[in-house]
């Protein structure tokens, strides 16, 4: 009988397909491939006598003594199990803008025979205009543009479509140079794609939960031969993506490699079995709650002012960097060789979409 590798994954700031929630700045998945005895190890030396029936890191963190726990928690990760623990995350608010650009200047773009996605164009552009327009402007002008776009990804009507379009062209024809100059990357998209491009997006296309489980997947791919089996926390929105989980998961999908070299994406991902299951029958996705939590607290550091500034730096202190397998976060860098992109291509990421769309179609016909 074959061996499988075994992962629990849980995540921290879940709100769906809103990413625009100021209290909830950030979204974090963390795995760990820990076992039931080295687990329970770490249970009891940290957390035996803690009286909740479950290890949650929003009741923890309600007290001194538990932000303690958890703070030697990190650090005991960091210094027994290293590379048992992952976390991946993204600034809701910025990745929110590269799905505006890779749905739909990327596609527009594409249609003229350009591939944004060469040596990371796309990533570029997001960090451009992350900067430049909260700079030219406010951050206050380009979250309310997205949070226009978000309604219009979420409704698909046409309301929500001219909701977001048409201040959009407004501002261009009633802004200063350099802030057209920006927008007009994305008022050309819809010149050129229309509202007919919007319907035939995919459903939840602006949800963060699918693209972590598949870096967290992918980066557990490299380090064994065996298959994997994914247990995730049953509350998490992945359920909803089940079928689109299937299909990314799929053994039918050919060896490909997307990505830039440094942090490619190999598929097919080697997932044999998901299981959904609750976290208080399962102490490792409770340990990942508590990494996801901490990790969270410790990143709205970087977003804006945080109600505990100390437990952040403590984390820090701890070493929850090292946990960080992957992200999407704006940074002031445009060059590839600045963002570790070179040698990225939009051709992958073509062959896999035809690939899944092969096999759903063939599915339908069973």
């Amino acid at each position: 009988m074959n061996t499988m590798m075994t992962l629990y994954m849980d995540e921290s700031g879940f709100t769906g397909q809103d990413l625009t929630s100021l209290e909830q700045p950030v979204f974090v998945q963390a795995s760990t491939s820990l076992n039931d005895d080295e687990c329970r190890d770490l249970y009891t030396e940290i957390f035996g006598d803690v009286k909740a029936p479950e290890l949650k890191h929003s009741l923890l963190v309600r007290r001194p003594s538990g932000r303690a726990r958890v703070v030697r928690f990190i650090e005991m990760i960091n210094s027994r199990h290293k590379n048992s623990f992952t976390s991946w995350f993204v600034h809701k608010e910025f990745t929110l803008l590269t799905y505006l650009v890779d749905l739909w200047v990327e596609n527009a773009m594409y249609d003229d025979g350009v591939d944004l996605y060469k040596d990371g164009g796309n990533l570029a552009l997001s960090n451009m205009a992350f900067y430049c327009l909260r700079g030219f402007q406010s951050p206050i002008f380009l979250r309310e543009h997205l949070v226009r776009f978000q309604r219009m990804m979420m409704e698909r009507t046409r309301a929500a479509y001219d909701a977001f379009w048409d201040p959009m062209h407004a501002d261009v024809l009633r802004l200063d140079r350099r802030t057209k100059d920006i927008l007009i990357f994305f008022v050309g998209s819809a010149m050129k794609l229309g509202f007919d491009h919007l319907a035939g997006l995919p459903k939840r296309a602006i949800d963060p939960a699918l693209p972590g489980a598949v870096f967290t997947c992918a980066h557990w791919r490299k380090s064994t031969k065996e298959p994997l089996r994914l247990v995730h926390d049953q509350s998490s929105t992945l359920i909803k993506d089940e079928e689109m989980w299937k299909l990314m998961t799929s053994p039918q999908i050919d060896e490909l490699t997307i990505g830039a070299p440094d942090r490619a994406i190999i598929y097919p991902l080697n997932v044999a079995e998901t299981e959904f299951r609750d976290s208080k029958s399962t102490l490792q996705l409770q340990l990942c709650d508590l990494v996801a939590g901490a990790s969270a607290s410790w990143l709205r550091r970087f977003t804006g002012p945080t109600s505990d500034p100390e437990y952040a730096d403590s984390l820090a202190a701890a070493g929850i960097e090292n946990l960080k397998i992957g992200c999407i976060w704006p940074q002031a860098a445009v060059s590839p060789d600045a963002l570790g992109t070179r040698g990225m291509s939009g051709k992958g990421i073509d062959t896999l979409t035809e690939r899944i769309f092969q096999i759903q179609e063939s599915k339908r016909r069973e």
